[in-house]
C-alpha cells in the first residue's frame, strides 16, 4: 500500500535519484544545476513537499510553493509510469489541495506543458480552470487555476 509523507532533508538525494528517472519517462531532461536546482534544496524552495511511498521508495512526489497570503502554486507533481492509472496521481492532488485549504488559500495555480496531456485531464477532472500566464514561465504553455473553497 502507498502512502504520502513530508520530505525531510535525510531524502533529499533519494527525490534527485527519483527525479532523474521520473522525468525522462515523461520526454523531460532533468538539469539539477539548471532549471530544476530547486529540487537541490527542497526545505528553503517550498512550502511543503510530499513523497508518495511504495514501501521505502518514492514512486511520486507533490509540493505547494507560496505565491502570496492568498495564493500557492503546485508543483513537482511527478509519479512514475509504471504506478500510472492506479488513481495516486489523484490522490497526490487531493494531499495537496487539502494542504492549501488547510493553510488558508485562496486559489492553486499551476503550470505545465501542452504535451503533459495526461496531467492536464487529471488536473480539469480535479476543477482546475485555465488561466493566464501567472508566473512569467518560458518553460510551461498550460496554466491552470483551481478556486479553493
Amino acid at each position: 500500500m502507498c502512502r504520502i509523507i513530508p520530505f525531510s532533508p535525510p531524502m533529499q538525494d533519494d527525490i534527485l535519484s527519483f527525479l532523474a528517472a521520473c522525468l525522462p519517462e515523461s520526454g523531460r531532461g532533468f538539469e539539477p544545476a539548471g532549471r530544476h536546482r530547486a529540487y537541490r534544496d527542497i526545505g528553503n524552495h517550498f512550502e511543503a513537499f510530499f513523497c508518495l511511498m511504495d514501501k521505502d521508495a518514492i514512486i511520486g512526489t507533490c509540493a505547494i510553493r507560496r505565491i502570496n497570503g492568498e495564493a500557492c502554486e503546485l508543483k513537482a507533481l511527478f509519479l512514475l509510469q509504471s504506478y500510472h492509472g492506479r488513481g495516486l496521481g489523484s490522490q497526490m492532488l487531493e494531499h495537496a489541495v487539502a494542504y492549501a485549504k488547510s493553510h488558508g488559500y485562496r486559489e492553486l495555480y499551476l503550470d505545465t506543458l501542452k504535451t503533459s496531456e495526461r496531467a492536464i485531464r487529471l488536473y480539469l477532472r480535479h476543477g482546475f480552470v485555465p488561466t493566464e500566464n501567472y508566473n512569467g514561465s518560458v518553460f510551461a504553455d498550460v496554466f491552470l487555476k483551481l478556486t479553493l473553497s
